[in-house]
């Protein structure tokens, strides 16, 4: 099967998560190959889960300190994105896992935890979707099995902490960022550009890609869903709002 590698870049929160949707879209129809994204921030972020309740995290420290907000189509916690974090999605149907989601989450994740041991950094898998170093998280990682047979999975991969900003805008002390997340920096001092290569190399090893980008349909649909989804965080009437915390401070899904 035959990939498609787009690299990274940096959009706003809501063209990132419109970016993600559309990519999915396209490859659920089969206009694209299975993809795996490169992506950053332009601006620092906070990205809440698909049915999160927004009190979960401080509006006037994001307002205060420009953090953008945006809301994830997977679940799971509120996750803070630094410029400086590396981010994935993987979208691929199930089927080249075997149709199983449990062996598509941990594979991804294991591509991640090859690239770090690549890189000199002893990582493990923790519940299904923590990626720890020295019983700190370093990764966090969030799936949805969509329709049509399509499988997403995104993440992102802390370069740095900004404990100060992080603990204002998710409402987390500073004592427990610092306690219970780690980072690349933190564990080996090497540049942003290494730890790039080695997850592009651990993410295609062994597989047929070829280096493409977003085709033009993806990009006008992304701005379509930046627009009308992801740029507010309104649920649907009716919908179940659950309290659920910080990614990096609370584990497990």
């Amino acid at each position: 099967m035959k990939w498609r590698l787009i690299e990274q870049e940096a959009y706003d929160a809501a063209i990132n998560m419109g970016i993600d949707h559309a990519i999915y879209e396209s490859v659920a129809i089969g206009r694209e190959n299975p993809t795996i994204r490169f992506y950053k921030w332009k601006n620092r972020a906070v990205s809440l889960g698909a049915y999160q309740n927004p009190k979960d995290i401080n509006f006037e420290a994001c307002k205060k300190h420009n953090v953008q907000i945006t809301r994830r189509m997977t679940g799971g916690r509120a996750v803070f994105h630094d410029v400086n974090d590396l981010t994935y999605s993987v979208i691929a149907p199930i089927r080249v896992f075997s149709y199983s989601i449990d062996k598509a989450y941990k594979a991804v994740c294991y591509w991640i935890i090859d690239a770090l041991t690549e890189l000199g950094i002893g990582a493990e898998l923790e519940n299904k979707n923590d990626i720890v170093v020295k019983g700190r998280k370093i990764s966090g990682n969030a799936s949805r099995a969509m329709e049509k047979g399509v499988y997403l999975q995104h993440g992102t991969l802390v370069y740095d902490i900004d404990a100060k900003l992080m603990s204002a805008v998710l409402n987390v002390p500073k004592e427990s960022i610092r306690a219970k997340v780690s980072s690349i920096y933190q564990n080996k001092k090497i540049s942003k550009d290494e730890v790039y290569n080695a997850l592009k190399a651990s993410f295609v090893f062994n597989k047929d890609f070829k280096i493409g980008s977003l085709s033009q349909y993806e990009l006008m649909r992304a701005k379509d869903l930046a627009e009308a989804r992801y740029s507010n965080i309104l649920l649907p009437p009716g919908s179940f709002m659950k309290s659920r915390g910080a990614c990096y401070v609370e584990r497990g899904a």
